[in-house]
């Protein structure tokens, strides 16, 4: 009777433990393990002379294998399918988010374009001194790692604005074609995000609300 209470409670135990080593995974976890394979396949393959284009294909080349490494984990959180364009967009915007923290230098390869060059502009400070609003007409929208729209404002000038996170009227851009002719009033945040290759911090334009001002 002694052994069999001996080899219950250590049965019980062996039970718990793998329980608890189950319940440690989350969507998080899985992503933390996703982005940094992919950060470390990226620094293993890139070169300083590839090209922008080159860099992202090779980037989305490491994402797609890093997915395939951990697929029976990340499919208990996220639909994901490579038949899908759509699921493995927003697995890539998981995983660029992601960067931000694990791999910031990888991130920065790609967000070059994002950098804010100057401080001479008109556009009209709202909610902190971080958030900015201007009107314009809405150019481009780039879907890659990262989606980027393309705004030209009332003063001339071209913004390139990172679309990271869900921000309001984001389903405007659901139907780029109609927004293009209409005017519109876009507002964004000026991040500070470190470069690693710099050593220094630099300023981005982060989406953060879209809206009809003019049909």
């Amino acid at each position: 009777m002694k052994k069999i209470i001996t080899v219950f409670v250590a049965c019980m135990t062996m039970f718990a433990v793998h329980a608890q080593e189950e319940k440690k995974d989350s969507k998080q976890a899985v992503l933390n393990d996703i982005t940094k394979d992919a950060c470390e396949c990226f620094s293993a393959k890139s070169g300083e002379n590839i090209s922008q284009k080159d860099l992202e294909v090779q980037l989305g080349l490491c994402m797609i294998n890093s997915y395939g490494k951990y697929k029976s984990r990340i499919d208990k959180y996220m639909n994901v399918s490579l038949d899908d364009p759509d699921s493995l967009e927003l697995l890539g915007q998981e995983i660029g988010l992601n960067m931000l923290t694990i791999c910031p230098d990888t991130f920065m390869s790609f967000a070059k374009e994002f950098i804010e060059e100057d401080d001479n502009y008109n556009e009209t400070k709202v909610e902190s001194t971080n958030v900015s609003s201007v009107k314009g007409k809405a150019v481009k929208l780039t879907k890659d790692q990262f989606n980027i729209l393309n705004f030209k404002g009332e003063n001339k000038r071209v913004y390139k604005l990172l679309w990271m996170e869900y921000f309001e009227g984001q389903e405007l851009l659901e139907d780029f074609k109609k927004l293009k002719n209409k005017e519109i009033r876009v507002s964004f945040e000026s991040k500070e995000m470190f470069d690693p290759a710099l050593k220094d911090y630099r300023t981005y334009k982060v989406l953060r609300k879209i809206e009809v001002v003019r049909n």
